[in-house]
């Protein structure tokens, strides 16, 4: 499983988004790590973020590999995740987030 975590504010995403969103990222990580995304969704109430001084419209999508990568490859994974973010949401490369991180060493 690919630990994912992805940070919406409340009211942002709606829940057909959420769900084709989500079978998206699985797509994703079953595609660049061979493994399925475990998601954790996180929903900021409103009135709890803000950018600007205006309620926040980001999505952030943050990752652990299974594996370290490559600089190149990490910048391809992560323009293809942000793409993902944007076409399914309608939001705007300003407003996507991502990382992808190598896997946690215990």
């Amino acid at each position: 499983m690919i630990p994912v975590m992805c940070i919406v504010q409340e009211g942002q995403i709606p829940t057909e988004t959420e769900c084709e969103l989500k079978a998206e990222i699985d797509d994703f990580t079953q595609s660049a790590f061979l493994a399925p995304a475990d998601i954790d969704w996180i929903v900021v109430p409103e009135g709890s973020g803000f950018r600007a001084a205006e309620p926040s419209t980001t999505l952030i999508a943050s990752l652990h590999g299974n594996r370290p990568l490559p600089e190149m490859e990490r910048i391809s994974l992560l323009r293809e995740l942000g793409e993902i973010c944007m076409s399914k949401t309608g939001l705007s490369a300003n407003e996507v987030v991502t990382s992808i991180r190598n896997p946690r060493h215990e």
